[in-house]
Parts: C-alpha cells; structure tokens; sequence
C-alpha cells in the first residue's frame, strides 16, 4: 500500500520561503495547523468587525491582542517589522492632517502659539479621535493578515482556495499578487549587483544615483516580461486551463475545529452588528 505524503513535507521540500508578502515561517501551533482558508474567513471576520467599532479603543485593543497572538505563535519579529514600516510613516502623516483640518472638528485639545508663518494652531480632539480610529482599524487589519502570511505557506493557500471551489485562475491571482512586489524586489537586487560587478556607480552624486536606477529599469522590466511568459507557457503545459477534474497530491483538512471558528466568525460579526446598532 503507498503511503500518502506529508504536505508539510513536501512544502518543505519546494521551500519554506518561496515569495509572499512577508516569509512563511515554518511551525506546529495551532494557527500553523488551520486550513488556510479558515484563516482567512477569520480575517475577513475581524476585518468587517474591526471597521463597525465606533471608538478607536476597541480596534488598539484587538491590534495588542494580535501582537500577543502573534508573539505566543514565533511571528512576532517578522509582524512587528512589517507594522512597523508602515504604520509609523502612515501615523505621522494622518495624526497632524486629522488633528488640525478634520472638517467636524469642534473640541480644542492643545493651541500651539507662535508658530512660524501661520502663527497659531489649535489641535482639536475630534481630529485626534479619527485619526486614532483609522490608525486602529489599519493595525488590527494588517497585522491578522500578517499573521495569516507568516503561518501559511503560499501553496497551500492557493491549494487549499482551488479545494474549496475557487477557480484555479482567480486562485493564482491571489496568490501572484502576494508574491509580485518580494520577487521584483528580489530580481531588481540581483540586477543591481550584476551591474555593481560590471563597474555600475550607486554610491556617487544624485545625478549619478538616478542614472542607475534608469539602467536599472530596463532589464528589470525586460526581464519581469520574460518570467511572465515563462511562467505562462509553464502553467499551460501543466494543464491550468483544463476544463477537467482537477485531482490533488495532498488534501487540505479540514477539521471540526476549522468549521466551528467559520462558523463563531460569522456569528461574531453579526454580534458585533447588532451591538453597533443598539448602541
């Protein structure tokens, strides 16, 4: 009798690491042994809950929970680098803009005086709440998203879509999208050093600079073009567009536990509903 294959094993085999938004970082936690499709209905979940909460309050409060998820399933460092790239920049600039131009601004909270040009600003509290709010929602959002990145890896995501019925066609988009700005980055990487070897300047003036990232373009997007048709003449000779019943060489489970999270997901955000009306 053949003995059926690990997936993880052969995960493991095609690499750990292959493209995604962030790296998919190996392990046996919980989170790494729910079907991929069950954390996303709970992050579409949380989503949907996080963006009906009227208080900026209760989205921090998930967001730190996350972290603490995060932290107890070995992804913190690779979530918490990823939030932090791009919620500081995005703080910066949406906590001054909201605090002082919010257009249902009523409620001073500090007057700035002698401010240079303009002379006085007032940073009211209304702006300070939304911006707050906006900035909660983004966290929560982005880091259970994270969190499904680094604990899933991206074939059994796209595996595990096409067993639910989702087209193979709208199943690698998905996941072509994840993995299309880490591998421009890879390949860009690689042309710069193959050009630093052949005498490239990258360290000079800005005039210089830009120069480089002109030579840069070229064979970066030469090359995208030809991986894009690479990978389509390979797609097709393995059979992507046939119409016929697709078989798999592992099966995803799907477990009680999976069913009953989609399930709670689901009734938790019509809570989550009917508490926002009530209140």
């Amino acid at each position: 009798m053949t003995e059926r294959p690990d997936p993880e094993e052969l995960l493991e085999q095609s690499g750990s690491n292959v493209g995604g938004v962030v790296e998919y970082h190996p392990g046996s936690s919980l989170l790494h042994r729910l079907n991929p499709v069950t954390k996303l209905v709970i992050a579409v979940g949380l989503a949907i809950a996080v963006f009906l909460l009227p208080t900026y309050q209760l989205p921090f409060l998930l967001a730190a929970a996350l972290l603490l998820a995060s932290l107890a399933e070995g992804v913190f460092r690779s979530v918490a680098t990823v939030v932090i790239v791009i919620l500081v920049p995005l703080t910066a600039f949406l906590l001054p803009v909201q605090a002082l131009f919010y257009p249902q601004n009523q409620t001073p909270l500090y007057v700035l005086t002698s401010v240079p040009v303009v002379g006085q600003l007032t940073i009211w509290r209304e702006g300070v709440e939304f911006a707050l709010l906006i900035i909660g929602r983004l966290s929560a959002v982005i880091i259970a998203m994270l969190m499904i990145f680094t604990t899933t890896h991206p074939k059994k995501l796209t595996d595990a879509l096409m067993q639910k019925g989702m087209s193979n066609k709208l199943a690698y988009v998905f996941i072509a999208a994840l993995q299309f700005i880490p591998q421009m980055r890879q390949r860009s990487m690689q042309i710069l050093d193959a050009q630093q070897s052949r005498g490239l300047d990258t360290s000079a003036n800005l005039l210089r600079r830009l120069r480089a990232v002109v030579e840069l373009l070229s064979p970066l997007l030469i090359s995208t073009l030809i991986s894009t048709r690479t990978r389509a003449l390979a797609l097709e000779s393995r059979g992507f567009t046939s119409e016929s019943e697709r078989t798999y060489i592992y099966t995803i489970p799907d477990t009680r536990l999976d069913r009953t999270l989609r399930w709670a997901t689901a009734v938790g955000v019509v809570l989550v509903a009917a508490w926002v009306i009530v209140l």
